[in-house]
Parts: structure tokens; C-alpha cells; sequence
């Protein structure tokens, strides 16, 4: 299994994942027209990954300027994944939001609700 590296697009993120360090990342905007697309192959990778190495510590990094619905719906899938596959004592979810964007820090406080993991949303100064 290699590392995952997806660049950034006007319209996607860049997605950096290091299987040697367990630390993933995502950042940039999501806007895919086709979000199952482009998200199934991170969540196929992230799964393989917790699978093979259970015991794995894993950091989740979060830096998005914006994503859509349809690109929330599969955010929480990746999250979901971490929380079926992972061992949640391992697992550190950050969601990186400048102070004064409001909406972006809603959306992580909103996903970190919705899944039993620690999740810390972090504002950072522009």
C-alpha cells in the first residue's frame, strides 16, 4: 500500500495521506461535480489503511476554505470509517478554521457531533 496523494483542483482538494506517518490530510475547496468520484477512492484508501494497520495512530487534518453538501456527506463517511476501523484512543481529528470564518467553523463543530472521536475544531489567525 503506498501513501495517497490527490492534487488540488480549482474545484477539489489537495489530499495528502502518509501511511508511514498515519497522517492525513485534506485542504483546499471541495466543490467536485462528482463528489462519489472523487471521495470513494479516499475512503477505499482510508479503510484498506485502518484495516492493515489497526493499531496505527492516526492524525486527520482538516483545512477547507469550503465544500458542498455533497462533498459534507462524504467527509462523514471518511469519518465514520475512522470510527469503525480505528481504535478511538489512537485517533486525532483537527479541523483548522481561520477565526473569522464562521461558517467553516459551524461545520466542524456540526460534524464533530455527529461522530465519537476526538475531534478538536482549532482557529488559526489569518
Amino acid at each position: 500500500m503506498q501513501s495517497l496523494e490527490i492534487k488540488a483542483s480549482a474545484e477539489t482538494p489537495e489530499v495528502m495521506f502518509d501511511k508511514s506517518s498515519g497522517v492525513l490530510r485534506i485542504n483546499g475547496r471541495s466543490l467536485p461535480e462528482d463528489a462519489f468520484s472523487f471521495y470513494q477512492p479516499i475512503i477505499d484508501w482510508t479503510e484498506a489503511y485502518l484495516r492493515a494497520n489497526p493499531i496505527q495512530k492516526v492524525e486527520l487534518n482538516f483545512q477547507l476554505d469550503y465544500f458542498n453538501s455533497s462533498s459534507g456527506r462524504y467527509l462523514l463517511e471518511l469519518l465514520s470509517k475512522l470510527e469503525i476501523y480505528g481504535k478511538a484512543s489512537l485517533i486525532k481529528i483537527n479541523w483548522f478554521a481561520e477565526e473569522d470564518d464562521e461558517l467553516m467553523i459551524e461545520k466542524g463543530h456540526e460534524l464533530k457531533s455527529l461522530i465519537k472521536l476526538p475531534f478538536e475544531v482549532i482557529t488559526t489567525v489569518q
